[in-house]
Formats: structure tokens, sequence, C-alpha cells
């Protein structure tokens, strides 16, 4: 009796953790690229870091990529979110405060896995500290992020 009771709390799990259990496995990972020389600044997001490597080795041979302690955040990793979730939920920008004639956006998540937003070299600090916000988000905001965006899929 008591382990069928054990069964059903894990299954019926309300809590914000609960809910944001069955995506465990997703995830973005975040890199920023810094080129003074190409006066460029890109913000890249993918859900497997392998795919950063294999796009990585041509095209920015040139840049500079900034690790998590010169962007200011514990991790680079953002939990039970895809890139697809964040840019059909807080746009193409994600919410960068960057004017939109300045930004180059590349989505190629269903060639690549990867979505790049490159600017000026000037918008260096508003594209680290949009990621910086992006990546400190709380685990309510990230469920919020996850039921706009499995609502508006499921329409």
């Amino acid at each position: 009796m008591k382990h069928a009771a054990k069964k059903m709390n894990r299954i019926k799990d309300d809590s914000l953790y609960g809910l944001l259990s069955s995506h465990k496995s997703s995830g973005t990972y975040v890199q920023i690229l810094i080129s003074e020389e190409d006066d460029s600044a890109v913000a890249r997001l993918t859900d497997n870091p392998k795919n950063f490597q294999e796009q990585s080795r041509e095209k920015y041979k040139n840049y500079s990529i900034l690790t998590r302690l010169e962007i200011g955040t514990p991790k680079i990793f953002l939990k039970y979110l895809v890139p697809e979730n964040l840019v059909s939920v807080l746009g193409p920008l994600l919410e960068l405060n960057i004017p939109e004639d300045k930004v180059v956006i590349t989505d190629s998540l269903k060639k690549d896995g990867i979505y790049s937003i490159e600017t000026n070299v000037k918008y260096k600090l508003k594209v680290i500290q949009g990621i910086r916000k992006l990546l400190n988000m709380s685990p309510q905001k990230k469920y919020e992020i996850l039921e706009k965006y499995l609502s508006d899929y499921q329409e």
C-alpha cells in the first residue's frame, strides 16, 4: 500500500521543480565571442556544446571566447530550456537591449543547431548583460517560458 502511494506522489508532482523535471534533459549552452579586429560581438546558443566546436574553427578564428567569469555568471548553461523555446517566446533578439538595425541574426537551429546574434563591439556590454540576465533566470521564469512555448505549439 505504501509502495503504491509513493509511485502516485512521484508521478503527480505539482511543485515547480516537479513540473520542470520532465524537461530535465533539455538545456541551452551559451557562448559570447568578441573580436576587436572585426569590430564584432557574437552571442551563440545551442543545445549541444559540440556544435560550437564544429563551426568555430574557420569562421571565428579572430574571436576570443568570454569565460563565465568574464560574463559574470556561475554557469554558461541554462537548464530546462532549449534555444527554440527561448527564441519563440522571448523573440529573435532574446530581449537583448540592442537596436534591431544593428544586429545580424543567424538562425541555423535546424541545420547546425546554433542560433547566433551578431552586433558591433560597442554593444558588447549590452550583450553580456542580456546573456547574464538570461542565464540567471529564476525557475519560475523558466517555467513561464516553457508553458508559453508549449501552449503556442499545441494550438
